[in-house]
């Protein structure tokens, strides 16, 4: 295919020929529901689970450091603003995370292009969809066509290089297309679709019919008909009637288990798990609080953000370092999300750290304070150490001075 006169590959093959899967039905359907992003995020386990981890990360302020002579210094740089304040004239930088963050997970990946000025320097982050861009390859170097959708009706088309492209990816092994949560686990969400629309059914209508009707003698086709579409009008999946009344010697017969028997809430509580496990979380975050208790649900905290987002975090500030920096920065600046804010704790715990932490000269009296968002005092500069510390070294002559 030519492009602007350039002879153009698409980058994988596999996944453009499946374009337009993202508004389908991410390959099928488990009941009578297809399994859609609109329906995926209907559940509500899945809904919490994706918030939390978008919100989470979102909620992160990001620093900019400088590498210098073995140490590193916070500074002041022009991306900063975008990351953390207003990434594009109408969206903040919160929603732009969020967004980013959410189609990595449910299409694959996460895509926003970066608008720069004439020196190279971004001015804004504009989140675009996945499903209107398209990777391509021409001469070993990665470009997106993005077909954009004006409010007159027209597209237009944009071929925008892979270096004025975020690309968050998902989970996957193509270096880069991701693979999209709810198109590779359609079935157990499918599955979740299911028990809630089964659930729905039965608690509108108070019961649930599912079986066959035996009467005696022959009836005409006609009449099967026609006791077929009163059947269904009145207790169908979208019937109103509770009890049913049979006449004629006509007899019912159950074919489909009642949810006590099918361990309908069971089930639900299962599906719950299965979708912390899709989403990499403890499944306390989407409030399923079993085998939680108080000792324990800090601990589960701190898993959360090592394991639930950790790898998030640094996929982001890996994509940020390696596209909304220049050459010449990229080997001593870098971007770090700063995880204090959820790893707060009870003030005594908190208490004790502060306390370790300046009694070994690791933190000043103003560190602290900065931690705590409050105004820095004169004099809290100073590094303190506990006078009865020493170094190794001088052991020996310590104790030699005592015998004198």
């Amino acid at each position: 295919m030519k492009f602007f006169g350039l002879e153009i590959k698409r980058i994988n093959p596999v996944f453009a020929e499946k374009k337009g899967f993202l508004n389908a039905n991410f390959g099928g359907m488990v009941g009578r529901t297809p399994v859609t992003e609109k329906n995926a995020m209907g559940l509500s386990a899945y809904w919490a689970g994706v918030r939390r981890i978008t919100e989470s990360v979102a909620m992160l302020p990001v620093d900019v450091f400088r590498k210098s002579n073995g140490k590193r210094e916070m500074v002041t740089h022009p991306v900063e603003y975008l990351l953390n304040a207003e990434a594009n004239y109408e969206s903040i930088s919160f929603d732009f995370t969020q967004i980013l963050i959410t189609s990595a997970i449910n299409h694959g990946n996460g895509l926003a292009i970066i608008e720069r000025d004439n020196f190279g320097n971004p001015t804004s982050l504009v989140n675009v969809s996945r499903e209107i861009c398209e990777p391509l390859k021409y001469d070993d170097e990665i470009y997106w066509k993005v077909e954009i959708k004006h409010a007159n009706n027209k597209t237009e088309t944009l071929l925008v290089p892979d270096r004025d492209i975020i690309n968050l990816r998902g989970f996957g092994v193509d270096p880069v297309i991701g693979m999209s949560a709810i198109q590779i686990h359609k079935q157990n969400l499918g599955l979740s679709i299911a028990a809630q629309d089964y659930g729905a059914d039965f608690y509108n209508k108070g019961t649930r019919i599912d079986g066959y009707i035996e009467y005696a003698g022959t009836l005409k086709p006609e009449t099967k008909d026609a006791i077929n579409q009163q059947w269904t009008a009145n207790y169908g999946p979208n019937g109103t009637r509770g009890t049913a009344i049979l006449d004629a010697g006509s007899k019912y017969h159950r074919i489909g288990m009642p949810p006590a028997d099918a361990e309908f809430i069971a089930t639900r509580k299962f599906q719950k798990n299965e979708i912390a496990t899709i989403l990499g979380i403890p499944s306390f975050m989407i409030n399923e609080m079993d085998g939680s208790t108080y000792s324990n649900v800090e601990q589960m905290g701190i898993e959360f953000v090592t394991y639930g987002i950790g790898s998030w975090i640094e996929k982001i500030e890996q994509e940020y370092r390696r596209k909304l920096l220049k050459e010449s920065e990229k080997r001593d600046y870098y971007f770090k999300h700063n995880v204090d804010r959820l790893l707060r704790t009870d003030v005594k715990t908190k208490g004790e750290y502060y306390r370790l932490m300046t009694d070994i000269g690791a933190y000043t009296i103003n560190n602290v304070l900065e931690l705590e968002d409050r105004n820095s005092v004169e004099g809290g500069d100073e590094r303190y150490v506990q006078i009865n510390r020493i170094p190794i070294e001088d052991i020996k002559t310590y104790y030699k001075k005592e015998d004198e």
